[in-house]
């Protein structure tokens, strides 16, 4: 989840799941949305054309486009209201810069948490570079800017990325300054940028068709950079930082997951390369352009997912079967095997020991003059990123569970500086008082303090195990569906949690943990809730086509909204709680009385003088102007009006958080900002002390 926020500048201002061996190193896996069901759909980006992600270059689907915006269904339910501010069509005077990122890209990617010279603590997620400080959680940022408003294939990658980041490294050995990230893709981006500032320093791209990068190293003088794509061949490629490409040659068949530089200068004759992945190992000399198969000697074949190399010319490969093989050059010189069941997820060489991670939850320190283990840490959760602290004071310790913490050497205490969601994809966005919520598929419902910019608690979805009803929302979530939420709303004594087994949770907002009532009405999954304003009523719209209107006394059923035709996505509330008006994934835009729950026909012409509470339905008179050109009505997912209804902001399938003046009429020009790297699900500005923020989620980043 990002947080902007408003500044008076201007004039106003997350599948790669390894199971226990082999098998687990499999490519990530994502979604997009279906333009003809409005459903998501699983994919591989490995895989996947980009192209198929942008209406206007997919000819089958651009026509599909133009006859959504030849019919539009909800036309009819269209009327100018009688009081609105006049249109402007240039963009918002004001703008938004960001101000935290809450999440760590921990699924599917290794080694990607590292200090910089200050102790500072630098990462990745979405397509952001992050620079945290861990003493008052400040963040700058490689990325994360105003941009043009186009789809990313077609956006500029110069300055940043413009997909998911893939991998990381930073020179960690010499001055820490610099980090190399690489981004899925087509032609995918490879940037160098400061660790101090986030500044750019170098941009690369790889040919067409690379898909991606998966690994990538940076020689600790920072002179050099190492990728390794996820074409079929896996190309390995060596750019000089401040230059152009060196040399690239075929990795083989095999995915390469991670890759080293030597510690010895980038000039000298030994200069070298380590690549590992899937039953993959080899060392390559830079100067020469050799490439050599690592050897296995008597010790069994596996697979690697995390390298290091020390100053002696060693190369430590972490094994999917809770080995560290010990290289130098291509041959093997001996295993280490101080880890339980498991594969080794991080390892990092620092000053005469190793320091590794596996999948039992434990950081194990080795002393690589003898090869013995003189300090042993159970974390509990599988370890993705090690580094230790300029200082040898700290350790930082990135895990799969989407934690971020750092653990005192002296005497193993921990804190965590940064929580987020982990499995699956983040939709439940809502505020209460001062507190922001976020709700996703991991069983997992995280509180935000905008002020201390940290997760001040979690809870459950539920504890209860249940499967969907009918049918069910298209996750990577491994969790069953009461235990996975895509919806939540509040009022001032209450949260609502959806989950994706159609039931609603109800929870005090002094205790949201402990469940007062559940909701099982719904027939399918609930995306969208949201409570009158007067506190009295809850309406919960359905994927069963259903919305459903509750009496929060008791939290009774009083009736349901039946005329829908699909799923509902948007519900709004009158301002005298008598009247809803509702979206849903046939493009229809319906209005209905409260509490006898009668559709009214004619709501269009009805409610031209009624006062709406938000703007979150994306069709109407005030928003006719949100939908880019050549897009259909799946590509905008989230709306909402600022507190004064000055701004109309949305999210959508390019990635991108649109800031329009109101109304948003044909026309009207945005402020288009970057950071996310999927489909941006959910936008919402702050009310009371939080006005000058918006907070925006990312479905699967």
């Amino acid at each position: 989840m990002g947080a902007c926020q408003s500044t008076e500048d201007v004039t106003a201002a997350t599948n790669l799941d390894e199971e226990e061996a082999d098998p687990s190193f499999c490519r990530q896996q994502t979604t997009k949305i279906n333009v003809q069901t409005g459903e998501e759909e699983n994919f591989d980006p490995a895989e996947q054309d980009e192209a198929d992600f942008f209406f206007e270059v997919e000819e089958d689907v651009e026509l599909d486009a133009k006859e959504f915006m030849a019919v539009k269904p909800w036309i009819g339910a269209v009327k100018e209201p009688d009081d609105h501010p006049p249109v402007e069509k240039e963009k918002p005077e004001g703008t938004y810069v960001l101000d935290h990122v809450y999440g760590y890209r921990a699924s599917d990617s290794r080694q990607n948490v590292y200090y910089n010279p200050d102790g500072k603590v630098c990462y990745m997620t979405a397509c952001l570079g992050v620079i945290l400080n861990p003493e008052d959680n400040h963040q700058q940022f490689f990325g994360g800017h105003e941009v043009e408003n186009v789809s990313k294939q077609v956006a500029s990658d110069m300055n940043h990325h413009t997909n998911d980041i893939m991998c990381m490294s930073v020179n960690t050995t010499n001055t820490r300054e610099w980090a190399v990230t690489g981004q899925v893709g087509k032609s995918p981006s490879v940037h160098v940028w400061s660790t101090l500032d986030g500044a750019p320093r170098a941009k690369f791209n790889l040919p067409r068709n690379a898909r991606g990068v998966k690994a990538c190293a940076i020689s600790h003088d920072g002179s050099y950079v190492a990728v390794a794509d996820l074409s079929n061949d896996h190309w390995v490629t060596v750019f000089e930082t401040d230059g152009g490409k060196v040399w690239t040659q075929k990795g083989g068949t095999s995915e390469i997951l991670d890759m080293t530089f030597n510690k010895t200068t980038s000039d000298a004759e030994d200069f070298c390369l380590w690549t590992g992945g899937v039953k993959h190992f080899c060392h390559w000399n830079v100067k020469s352009q050799e490439s050599k198969k690592g050897l296995w000697g008597d010790h069994p074949r596996t697979s690697f997912g995390a390298l290091a190399a020390d100053d002696q010319g060693r190369c430590y490969a972490g094994g999917s079967n809770a080995l560290i093989y010990v290289y130098r050059g291509r041959s093997i010189v001996q295993t280490l095997g101080f880890h339980g069941k498991g594969f080794i997820g991080a390892l990092n060489w620092n000053n005469g020991q190793l320091f590794s991670g596996g999948k039992d939850g434990r950081v194990n320190v080795i002393n690589t003059e003898d090869m013995t283990c003189v300090q042993t840490w159970e974390v509990g959760c599988l370890i993705r990123a090690i580094d230790i602290s300029p200082n040898g004071e700290n350790i930082v310790i990135g895990r799969k569970d989407g934690t971020i913490s750092v653990m005192s050497i002296a005497d193993g205490t921990q804190s965590d500086i940064m929580k987020s969601h982990n499995d699956g994809e983040v939709w439940g966005l809502t505020q209460t008082g001062s507190t922001i919520y976020s709700s996703g598929d991991d069983n997992q419902v995280l509180q935000y303090d905008p002020t201390s910019k940290c997760v001040t608690a979690t809870f459950c979805v539920n504890e209860a195990v249940r499967k969907a009803k009918k049918n069910k929302a298209s996750t990577m979530g491994k969790m069953p569906e009461s235990q996975a939420s895509r919806g939540l709303a509040s009022s001032e004594a209450y949260i609502a949690v959806c989950a994706n087994d159609g039931s609603v949770t109800i929870r005090s907002t002094e205790d949201p943990g402990a469940i007062l009532h559940e909701l099982q009405d719904a027939d399918e999954w609930v995306e969208v809730a949201e409570f009158s304003p007067d506190g009295a009523h809850l309406a919960v719209g359905s994927h069963d086509t259903n919305i459903y209107i509750y009496e929060t006394e008791g939290f009774s059923l009083i009736g349901k909204c039946e005329a829908h035709r699909a799923s509902l996505t948007c519900i709004d509330w009158s301002m005298d709680s008598t009247y809803i008006r509702s979206v849903c994934n046939a493009y229809e835009l319906l209005f209905f009385q409260i509490p006898d729950c009668s559709q009214d026909q004619g709501g269009a012409s009805s409610t031209t003088g009624t006062m709406w509470v938000s703007q979150h339905c994306k069709f109407g008179w005030l928003v006719d102007g949100i939908f880019p050109k050549g897009t259909d009505g799946t590509h905008i997912n989230g709306v909402d009006m600022n507190e004064d209804q000055s701004l109309i902001a949305c999210g959508d399938d390019f990635g991108l958080v649109q800031v329009f003046r109101n109304p948003a009429r044909k026309g009207c020009q945005p402020r288009s900002y970057q950071g996310h790297s999927e489909h941006v699900v959910r936008v919402k500005f702050g009310r009371g002390d939080l006005n000058n923020f918006l907070f925006t989620i990312g479905g699967y980043d």
